[in-house]
């Protein structure tokens, strides 16, 4: 609501009762605003008559003097203040250093007249309205008079000038500011919970010492400094102190002035680049906000009118056809706008213009680029678009649906009523799609006669095939082409999917797959009349099915492959990998389980039963053999921090203090490590837990991996070895294990399939390796038969 426009009192009685609590106190507020609003227009006009009067009856000794006072009140007007903490209020002038000056030929009262004359001329020219400059040359003619007051009923003498000029300083401001306070008080209704009347008593303090000083070396220089350097006891260059104090405080006021330039320009600069990020409604709350603030403005809106009365507005376009205005009503402080606060709101009106006419224009073209021209519907683009999205981002049990429509018997449709026709029926399908499609559904065109449909937010299979035969059902009805019924018949195909896809794609194709089923049945059937809808067995899902539910019901195995001390020959550590043979598919792949366990949301899940049956089955095996006293486990980087399994693996390693957790990261993985993420690590190292970084050396290994993240073991790639009659190839190994060594690193070094490959890795000082040679992967049992039979060997026969 703009609180700068009059309101109705009859108004009120539409309004709640709080509303009409706040229109009587705003209507009360006006009038005893504009009581003393008149009462100081009427002490202004007062005074300047009696100083006019004065001057008239009796003319002073130097009109200079006088007429050089009027002037240099009109120079020192733009030296303003602030003396609170709102900015922009309260504001006071320092024009009331020109009073101290005597006049010996003029009495002080005239002489404030005099003043008030320049304090009008002044407001007119900043203000811009003459009944506003009267009121503050009212208020100001009040706080000069007792500034002359105190001056005149305190002693005269060169010892009695600087504490005379600081109590009649401290006068001046105290009425000023007590009328300023008045006035806000009146005003108080108009005001909202944005600011508030509040002085900071530095502030003043500072502004009074400095008005007091100033005064002080006037009449110094004065009564002292201007005879003595006239060489003349009687000079008198009184016009001359007067002109310096005030290009003086013109100068000060330039300067601020500048800085306030420079704020503004800084502000909308700012503005310039917040505003083009926002759209739409948070554009506009933008802008008002922004607006709000660089013009110190109690109220800006935007409106369907131009500015009225005091308020300063300009046009802004931020959509449709109607013409907008950015209204700025109502100063902090009741003071007027200025022309920079014109010429800033103008700006961010036309920076919020240019943005809104940009994103309109970008929009345009987005959805140009993204909808079929002729049905208006989402493109082949869109649809792959919203499909990954849908798939992405929707809750674990939360299933969807793709049904993939076919018009049957387009082309023949065509050759007999038109491609007009063929037109009209194909925007006909697309309106009923868009009427029968469920809220969250999404809707496209994907070829000549092609559509889809993304069913979403289902919980069961039935749930989805019913949709898609209401869909099939509404899109069979009659409709009238050129005058002519007919009844479009469709072939459909629906895959249904319970939970999150690795890819999205295999949707399309198994319901691609369903509808030419169908529609090849119904041809084979001579079929030529209603519609049908082919459901597919979507594979992905079955699978994501069963791996879902044996994470669930913990049936994952683990397989142990050893890790040997070469200088020994024996056995000091097993991985643990995670493997799953389903009754009806057979084995999964490990890389196959784990990205379908992460599309699922159960990759936390996974680990959590990986690290407890491994350390479970190391204890098994120290049993057997005591020396083996560290189990390794895979692990994701973003597993470890504290959001995820950090405080898991601290407790499940702690659950088992005679054993050694190493969890391995791969470490391609740590080019996205964080600094949290490092410190997560650390933390896991502070409890115990060994660090090893898996599979260095890979095509995109870099050397920052080995130096930016803790770790304890380096395990080398088996890429980096294979071939070692390359001098290349050992050299690197051989630098890596000295590495290693230097670091108080452990190196092990995957991918040793020969006994020679062993030889070549003791000759280069390598002291751990793993691999084929030593032991393929095998179940618990046969790990720990192994153990029973053959102890910690690293090679058996």
């Amino acid at each position: 609501m703009n609180t700068s426009q009059e309101r109705d009192p009859r108004d009120a009685a539409d309004l709640p009762t709080s509303g009409r609590g706040i229109v009587v106190r705003r209507d009360r507020a006006t009038r005893r605003g504009v009581i003393f609003g008149s009462a100081c227009i009427l002490l202004a006009i007062a005074t300047i008559a009696y100083a006019v009067i004065g001057l008239v009856s009796a003319p002073p000794e130097s009109w200079t003097l006088v007429l050089t006072v009027i002037g240099s009140v009109v120079i020192c007007a733009p030296m303003q203040v602030r003396v609170g903490p709102s900015p922009g209020f309260p504001l006071v002038g320092v024009a009331v250093v020109l009073l101290a000056i005597p006049h010996p030929d003029v009495s002080p009262f005239v002489v404030v007249g005099v003043w008030a004359i320049g304090i009008v001329l002044a407001q007119c020219f900043v203000r811009r309205n003459v009944w506003h400059a009267l009121r503050f040359a009212g208020l100001g003619s009040l706080s000069g008079l007792a500034f002359v007051s105190v001056m005149t009923v305190t002693p005269d003498g060169t010892w009695w000038l600087l504490p005379e000029l600081l109590l009649a300083t401290c006068a001046y401001y105290t009425v000023f500011l007590c009328g300023e306070f008045v006035r806000y008080r009146l005003d108080a209704p108009f005001h909202g919970d944005g600011w508030r009347f509040s002085l900071s008593p530095s502030r003043v303090a500072r502004v009074v010492i400095a008005v007091t000083l100033a005064a002080t070396a006037m009449n110094v220089c004065n009564e002292y400094v201007i005879p003595w350097l006239e060489r003349d006891p009687d000079a008198d260059r009184t016009p001359l102190i007067v002109l310096l104090a005030a290009a003086t405080c013109h100068m000060l006021a330039r300067r601020s002035a500048y800085t306030d330039v420079e704020y503004r320009l800084s502000a909308v600069v700012d503005a310039a680049v917040e505003l083009p990020l926002e759209s739409g409604a948070s554009l506009a709350a933008a802008l008002r906000a922004r607006a709000k603030s660089i013009v110190d403005a109690l109220d800006v809106d935007i409106l369907d009118r131009g500015p009225q009365g005091a308020e300063i507005g300009a046009p802004v376009f931020l959509g449709g056809d109607a013409e907008r205005y950015l209204i700025a009503a109502r100063k902090i402080g009741g003071a007027s706008f200025t022309r920079d606060d014109e010429r800033a709101l103008s700006t961010l009106a036309h920076v919020a213009s240019e943005t809104a006419r940009i994103q309109y224009q970008v929009d345009a073209l987005e959805h140009r680029a993204n909808s079929d021209p002729l049905t208006g519907l989402p493109n082949y683009g869109a649809f792959q678009r919203a499909l990954e999205e849908a798939n992405e981002h929707r809750p674990y049990r939360e299933a969807i649906a793709l049904l993939f429509i076919d018009l049957d018997n387009f082309k023949k449709l065509n050759d007999n009523f038109g491609h007009r026709a063929g037109d009209e029926i194909l925007r006909a399908i697309a309106e009923r799609l868009r009427r029968t499609a469920g809220g969250g559904d999404f809707v496209s065109r994907v070829g000549g006669d092609e559509f889809v449909v993304v069913l979403t937010d289902l919980d069961t299979l039935d749930q989805a095939k019913l949709n898609a035969d209401r869909i099939v059902d509404a899109l069979s009805e009659r409709l009238t082409i050129e005058g002519k019924q007919l009844r479009p018949v469709v072939s459909a195909g629906l895959a249904f999917s319970s939970h999150r896809e690795i890819n999205a794609q295999t949707l399309v194709e198994d319901a691609d797959r369903a509808m030419l089923q169908v529609k090849r049945s119904r041809h084979d059937a001579g079929l030529h009349h209603g519609s049908s809808v082919g459901l597919s067995t979507h594979r992905s899902t079955r699978t994501n099915e069963i791996v879902a539910r044996a994470i669930e019901n913990d049936r994952l195995s683990l397989a142990f492959q050893p890790i040997v001390d070469l200088t020994s020959g024996e056995i000091w550590a097993f991985e643990a990998l995670v493997r799953y043979v389903d009754p009806e598919l057979g084995p999964i792949s490990p890389p196959s389980l784990v990205s379908r366990a992460k599309s699922l949301g159960l990759m936390n899940e996974l680990t959590r039963q990986v690290v407890r049956n491994a350390l479970e089955a190391a204890e098994s095996f120290r049993a057997l053999a005591p020396s083996i006293r560290c189990i390794t486990v895979n692990l994701e980087l973003g597993q470890i921090s504290e959001r995820e399994l950090g405080p898991f693996v601290r407790e499940a390693a702690g659950a088992h203090p005679d054993l050694s957790l190493c969890i391995e990261l791969n470490e391609r993985s740590l080019r996205s490590a964080t600094d949290q993420l490092r410190r997560d690590a650390e933390a896991l190292q502070s409890a115990g837990i060994i660090i090893a970084l898996d599979d260095y050396g890979s095509d995109d290994s870099v050397v920052g991996s080995l130096v930016h993240f803790p770790m304890n073991i380096l395990k080398i790639d088996k890429s980096l070895i294979s071939n070692l009659d390359d001098a290349r190839q050992r050299e690197v190994v051989k630098a890596l294990q000295g590495f290693s060594d230097n670091l108080s690193y452990t190196m092990v070094v995957e991918g040793i399939e020969t006994a020679a490959m062993v030889e070549v890795m003791r000759e280069l000082g390598t002291a751990s390796a793993q691999g084929y040679y030593f032991g393929r992967p095998v179940s618990f049992a046969l790990t720990r038969d192994r153990l029973q039979r053959h102890g910690t060997r690293a090679v058996i026969d």
